[in-house]
Parts: structure tokens; C-alpha cells; sequence
């Protein structure tokens, strides 16, 4: 079983930190194509840990909740607090309250109407301390993927 809060506190981690800490395995790194600037290990079906190709940092750890692209399956592991296999809008919005950043429906080429997105840097930030946590919609409003991904500060 992955350990879902010790990768999410990985963000800004490398790859090998990760490898060293047992939180993925060795040798499972995956690009999405040939020159990509990102590359990615699934340790369980469902859960995506995108790294920079450059500096192998961490950069976004993605649950699958309702998969509508391909075969390679949701997450049906333990959710991290306070989150659940099964959302829509309205339920993020009730322990969320209002994002602070969001899009709305759109169509994309070849994947069709998407329902948007809600992100959160302030909620729970003492849980997830400079992190943005975003949810992804299905056109009928349910969430179909959770991501968390690490704040870049600009100063």
C-alpha cells in the first residue's frame, strides 16, 4: 500500500529521494513522449507522480477517481484527508468553500466537454502547507481527478 501523505509531502523532492525513502520503486519512469519535460511513475493504478525531466523534482501527484480516456484505471486506494473516491462540485464547495481559482466547462479536441476545475492554495494549508490542490470536473460536475501540486514562489 502506498504511503499517499508521505508523497504529497515529497513535493519538491527528487525522484531519488523518493526511490531512497521506498515511496516508488526503481526503474518504472515513464515519458509521455519523446523530448517530454516531464516524466511519470504509477506506483498504484490510479496515482501519477509527474516529475521534472531537468531537475527530477516532483512537481504534481495526481489521483485518477473517474477514468474516461483510457485503461489504466482509477484509484481505489486510501484517500488522503479529507477527500473521498466519490465527489462532485457541490460536495468540494461544501468542505472547501469557494475555490481560489477556477474554469469552467470547456470543450476539448478529441477528448469532448470537460466540466472544469477548482483550485485551492488556502483551504487546508496547514495540512498541505504550499500546495495547490485542484479538482478536476466531468462535464456532469463529478471529480474525476485530484492533483496536488507544489506553490512556486516568485519572490
Amino acid at each position: 500500500m502506498t504511503d499517499v501523505i508521505a508523497i504529497i509531502n515529497s513535493l519538491g523532492q527528487t525522484a531519488g529521494m523518493l526511490v531512497e525513502n521506498k515511496l516508488i520503486p526503481v526503474g518504472k519512469f515513464e515519458f509521455a513522449f519523446e523530448g517530454s519535460s516531464r516524466f511519470s511513475v504509477e506506483p498504484e493504478m490510479g496515482l501519477t507522480l509527474v516529475f521534472d525531466a531537468i531537475s527530477q523534482v516532483l512537481i504534481s501527484v495526481q489521483f485518477t477517481l473517474i477514468n474516461t480516456v483510457d485503461d489504466t484505471g482509477t484509484y481505489s486506494g486510501k484517500m488522503p484527508s479529507p477527500f473521498f473516491h466519490q465527489m462532485d462540485k457541490a460536495t468540494v464547495r461544501s468542505f472547501m468553500g469557494e475555490p481560489d481559482f477556477s474554469g469552467g466547462p470547456e470543450r476539448i479536441p478529441v477528448i469532448g466537454l470537460i466540466g472544469g476545475f477548482d483550485a485551492y492554495t488556502r483551504e487546508l494549508s496547514d495540512q498541505y502547507p504550499n500546495i495547490e490542490i485542484r479538482f478536476l470536473y466531468q462535464s456532469d460536475l463529478r471529480v474525476d481527478g485530484l492533483l496536488f501540486e507544489r506553490l512556486v514562489n516568485d519572490d
